[in-house]
């Protein structure tokens, strides 16, 4: 009789143990998505991180357009899609965003298509191939993604710089006109440990002629690391 006693002490212990940890999780979940945040000042941030990365991050949208273009030159963005999701795309990005800093095109060494000699051309050159020493790249990687970037998972030039350079994908090859002029964000919410961020892309006028639209709307979502700078994780047109 007493260890039966006993057993039933055991189970009602162990009943109470797990009651406490369900309630305990469903009370922290439901704080975490109760964070209140300052959003007038985190649309701020978001607002000025986006006035800088904007345009390089609208590269991805005009990238991928290029990739599924029909056999007319007629493409379309990629909607529900996240644009950060391969590697190249983000290795892309962050190429683009180093780029739009005029001091940093000396950076760059620009080699021939043809013989792979190295050439005093811009890295946007036609007919180039165009590396960046990597620890200037992981630098910015790193700054933008949060993480280190692993060459062996990028896109390459298949040339003797691929070991210890990162390959510049060009995209400006006949772009004519065709990018994404800026991208902004009017709200901004936290939700699982995430900010999401309601935004807007705006066209370029050669590129709002081919899509038939001025502009597309999307979410971004990101982090924050502990010097409080923007990590982006997501960038999704909605359709």
């Amino acid at each position: 009789m007493k260890k039966l006693n006993i057993f039933c002490i055991i189970i009602g212990i162990i009943c109470l143990l797990v009651a406490g940890y369900i309630v305990t999780d469903k009370i922290l979940i439901k704080e975490d998505n109760k964070i209140e945040i300052d959003e007038e000042k985190e649309l701020k941030d978001i607002n000025n991180h986006l006035s800088k990365i904007g345009s390089p991050l609208g590269w991805l949208i005009v990238k991928e357009g290029i990739d599924s273009q029909d056999d007319n030159g007629k493409y379309s963005p990629k909607y529900n899609y996240n644009y950060l999701e391969k590697y190249e795309n983000r290795q892309l990005f962050v190429m683009e965003y180093i780029l739009s800093y005029q001091d940093n095109i000396d950076s760059f060494t620009v080699l021939s298509a043809g013989d792979q000699s190295v050439v005093e051309d811009t890295p946007t050159s036609d007919f180039t191939l165009a590396y960046l020493d990597y620890k200037i790249f992981n630098k910015y990687y790193k700054e933008l993604l949060g993480e280190d970037f692993k060459i062996t998972k990028g896109k390459m030039g298949n040339t003797k710089y691929d070991k210890d350079y990162v390959y510049f994908d060009n995209r400006h090859h006949g772009s004519n006109g065709v990018y994404v002029s800026m991208i902004t964000s009017d709200k901004v919410e936290y939700k699982k440990g995430e900010y999401i961020a309601s935004v807007k892309a705006t066209y370029s006028t050669r590129l709002a002629d081919i899509l038939d639209k001025e502009t597309s709307d999307g979410i971004i979502s990101y982090t924050k690391d502990g010097n409080n700078n923007i990590i982006l994780k997501s960038f999704i047109l909605k359709k």
